[in-house]
């Protein structure tokens, strides 16, 4: 009985830890996805400045 608590014990502590891992790969992922899409953003702005400052063209 023991032996059995023990273990089911040691299995929760390992989906914990491999869920902590997932949740840290999905962070880092979300963060490079972020910064590329800035960087799209911050491209397509300086390539087309005339479209959106009303030049008058």
């Amino acid at each position: 009985m023991i032996g059995g608590l023990i273990g089911l014990l040691d299995d929760i502590a390992t989906l914990a830890k491999l869920s902590a891992a997932s949740l840290d790969d999905v962070r880092a992922a979300a963060g490079r996805a972020t910064a590329k899409a800035a960087g799209v953003v911050v491209d397509d702005t300086a390539v087309t400045p005339h479209t959106c400052g009303g030049s008058g063209e």
